[in-house]
């Protein structure tokens, strides 16, 4: 097709806060961002992959039934057998059991995630015994054919029969890897899809006041500025559209509730996910007493509350099912669990907590029209009517793609 029209670009660049744009540290995305329209985005509750299932498919996460990468679905866990390695649970050193689980990761586990068919299997920091509980919610990529049970934008490009081109910066070793996958695009793609996710790793490692941190946001939007140059080179006058999934919150308190995981009723009377700004309990039997001393152990050790049935309903998080918990705490702003079943190393900022804080806000910068188009803070699901109302088909919510 060569006289198609340049491809749309939509970069993608993780816990990029909104006040993070200025002409000291980001002098590119404040270059685009004055020649066009800026504004904050307030995320959903929820981490990455949630906010990527949102944008994705400007479906909501009650409506995609997609809120968290893995879910409370013992009869398909890929982890099945694992529970064998239980009595390791009991070293009594947390960083060697982390160490352990990394290194184990990184070796044993890829060789048994080829056997049983899966992307991964990561041993995150999820107790040994409780493993065989969790599944992850996709088996599959989020970028498949209708894999999240509705159309995504890849799925409309594909439909508009032109390719598509998903480049991301956290699978190559080096920037010029990722600056030379431009040049491999099709010449007739409708869509390039950009992640770049060095401002988020830096913010969990190192925190948003180090110098080390700045350093690494000024060298993430350098690397935007040579990928503008080279997609210009490639296709010429682009659109492109730039926005942050999420902004960041500095750690103040760190908070540990390790009776939890060894009570001696965990997993067989009831399960927790220790995520690093939530807390969700799953009561496998009817017995009253065990929720109300649960639930007294993790309001009297966390700061924070139990989200109730109005607020699940404001952050979209209404489900048939259970996959997600049986009850769901939230941390404030600044507080943060470890240890916790993500993290390896313990984070001096995160994000996942109220989308209200203004620190979680993310940004969004686009073309002078798209002003009138987009709320103030920015919408995810308005950022993908854009992107697909450019590919040629509006998405809106039909209640038959809804997955159960």
């Amino acid at each position: 097709m060569p006289d198609s029209p340049p491809p749309l670009v939509v970069v993608l660049i993780d816990a990029f806060r909104h006040d993070f744009v200025s002409e000291e540290w980001a002098p590119h995305l404040a270059e685009l961002a004055s020649t066009g329209m800026h504004r904050p985005l307030k995320p959903i509750l929820g981490y990455s992959d949630s906010i990527r299932a949102t944008f994705f498919t400007g479906r909501l996460p009650e409506e995609t039934g997609y809120w968290m990468e893995y879910c409370y679905r013992p009869e398909s866990s890929p982890y099945r057998g694992l529970s064998r390695f239980s009595p390791l649970d009991r070293l009594p050193s947390d960083l060697l059991l982390r160490g352990l689980k990394l290194g184990a990761s990184a070796t044993a586990m890829r060789l048994l995630a080829k056997r049983r068919g899966v992307a991964h299997l990561s041993l995150r920091h999820i107790p040994f015994r409780a493993l065989d509980q969790f599944d992850f919610t996709l088996h599959e990529p989020m970028t498949a054919p209708n894999a999240l049970g509705c159309p995504s934008i890849f799925d409309v490009c594909t439909a508009s029969g032109r390719p598509w081109a998903y480049l991301d910066a956290s699978r190559v070793r080096r920037a010029s890897d990722l600056l030379g996958q431009v040049d491999a695009v099709p010449h007739d793609a409708g869509l390039v899809f950009v992640y770049l996710h060095q401002v988020d790793m830096a913010a969990h490692l190192l925190g948003s006041s180090s110098p080390m941190f700045w350093r690494r946001v000024r060298y993430t939007d350098d690397l935007f500025g040579r990928l503008r140059e080279r997609i210009a080179r490639r296709f010429g006058d682009v659109t492109t559209l730039v926005f942050s999934d999420h902004g960041m919150s500095q750690i103040t308190r760190q908070c540990a509730i390790p009776e939890l995981t060894s009570h001696p009723a965990f997993p067989d009377r009831f399960l927790v996910a220790l995520d690093a700004t939530m807390v969700r309990l799953w009561y496998l039997n009817h017995d009253q007493r065990l929720r109300e001393e649960l639930r007294e152990r993790v309001a009297a050790r966390y700061p924070g509350h139990f989200l109730g049935t109005d607020e699940l309903a404001a952050h979209h998080l209404r489900f048939s099912g259970r996959l997600y918990g049986d009850d769901i705490y939230l941390l404030p702003p600044g507080a943060a669990i470890f240890p916790n079943f993500h993290s390896f190393v313990k984070p001096k900022a995160m994000h996942a907590y109220d989308p209200a804080d203004r620190d979680q806000w993310g940004i969004f910068i686009g073309p002078a029209d798209a002003a009138s188009r987009v709320s103030d803070p920015v919408e995810l699901t308005e950022i993908t009517a854009l992107v697909t109302g450019a590919l040629g088909e509006p998405v809106s919510a039909r209640e038959g793609d809804r997955r159960a």
